[in-house]
Parts: C-alpha cells; sequence; structure tokens
C-alpha cells in the first residue's frame, strides 16, 4: 500500500500550471490566417514564441472579434491578443504585454465627397464600426450612439459588399490603416474608398491580455516569458 501513496504524492508536488485558451481574430497585419489557414502576421510568432517559453499548455482559436473578446471577458482561463488597451478595459484584464500600434480612419466613397475635420463633425454620419471592437468603443466613449450614428457589425470581411449594399444607410467606415491596405492588394474595388479623417491617436497600443481572474501562478508565467522575449 505504500508505494501508491508515495506515487501519489510525488505526482501531487509537480509543477502544474493550468492550460489556457489564447484567442485572436484575423486583423491584418498584425495577425491573420493565410491561404493555407496557417495563422501568420507581424505579432504571431512573439506571442508563440512567448506561449511555448511561458511552459503553459495552451490552444489557439481563431473568431470573429465580438466572440474573441467576450470569451476573454467571460472566461477565466482565457487570453487574448492583439487587443487595443482603452481605459474602459483597464480594469477588465490583466495587461501583459505590448505587441505594437495601429492607428485607424475613417473611410468613405470617393464619389460621396464626405468630408470631416473633428470628431463632433463626424456625428452627422452614420457610421459602421465592429461590435466590440477598438472603434465601437472608442467612439461610444465620445458620445456616439447606436439609436443616431453606430451601425454595429459582427465582422469586416467583404467590407465593401457591406457598404455598396448598404449605401443609403452607410455613410462612412472606421478600419485599422494597416488592415485597410492590406485588404487593398486583394480587392481592388477598395480603391473606391478613401481615408477622409485619421482618428486621433489617442489609446492606439494593442496588447496581449487576459481575463482579470486568471490564476496568478499562471499569469506570473505569461508575464515573465513576454518579458524575457522583448528584452532580448
Amino acid at each position: 500500500m505504500l508505494k501508491p501513496i508515495i506515487l501519489s504524492l510525488a505526482m501531487l508536488l509537480q509543477p502544474c500550471f493550468a492550460a489556457i485558451t489564447v484567442v485572436t481574430e484575423n486583423l491584418p497585419s498584425f495577425q491573420y490566417q493565410n491561404a493555407q489557414g496557417v495563422l501568420v502576421g507581424t505579432v504571431v510568432e512573439e506571442v508563440t514564441n512567448a506561449l511555448k517559453k511561458s511552459g503553459v499548455e495552451y490552444t489557439l482559436s481563431v473568431n470573429s472579434w465580438p466572440i474573441s473578446y467576450n470569451a476573454a471577458l467571460r472566461d477565466e482561463k482565457t487570453c487574448i491578443f492583439s487587443i487595443a488597451r482603452l481605459p474602459s478595459r483597464e480594469d477588465k484584464f490583466s495587461w501583459v504585454a505590448k505587441l505594437g500600434n495601429f492607428t485607424a480612419s475613417f473611410y468613405s466613397f470617393k464619389s460621396q465627397q464626405v468630408k470631416i475635420e473633428n470628431l463632433e463633425q463626424a456625428k452627422k454620419y452614420r457610421i459602421a464600426v465592429l461590435k466590440d471592437n477598438y472603434s465601437h468603443v472608442y467612439l461610444s466613449e465620445r458620445g456616439f450612439n447606436e439609436q443616431n450614428q453606430l451601425i454595429l457589425l459582427d465582422s469586416f470581411e467583404n467590407i465593401y459588399d457591406v457598404l455598396k449594399s448598404r449605401r443609403s444607410s452607410i455613410d462612412m467606415v472606421v478600419l485599422s490603416d494597416e488592415q485597410f491596405n492590406y485588404e487593398l492588394k486583394k480587392d481592388k474595388t477598395l480603391s473606391l474608398l478613401k481615408a477622409i479623417y485619421k482618428i486621433p491617436t489617442d489609446y492606439q497600443d494593442l496588447y496581449f491580455a487576459c481575463n482579470k481572474n486568471l490564476e496568478s501562478t499562471t499569469l506570473e508565467k505569461l508575464t515573465n516569458a513576454f518579458s524575457s522575449n522583448q528584452a532580448k
């Protein structure tokens, strides 16, 4: 009877780090699935290297932004990238590591000749934004609302088709400038759109973040791994 007990105690004494789920979205050129379905992009290698170095077991899932965002918000063993660090999100996540930054602009059809010089002027128009995305939160915090200005989309895939089919009800869309330039290379119909106003560069840092209730030992392992990577 002694041997099984000793083996059980040995197993209990071994370090154990809870498996996590890492969620993301297609956001060219930061992270996106290529034609073969492989996740690539400017931040992917840094993220995967840090995850491996941490020793924390993980699974990686690519979803629409609303699904990924709400999973990270709801599930204590879920982390997310790349997420903008906004004031309204500060207490909702543990912010592990900065991955980069981005710019975003209002885009409209060139033929519409829409002109704005500040955010207040943009309130005269109907604007498509991705639900729970940076643009949605940022504009909501500045007085834009779903009754008068914002039209929420679940995905920016085929955004031109969405804009064209709803041309009478959507005046502009807010997009990451990198995302637009990447998509323009693949879809020349987007050349009918133009950037008309760049959003002021507040809170445009992108992060790897985790649910605020993630177990502290796991969070420490992730934080140390990212810090070690970025110190090189």
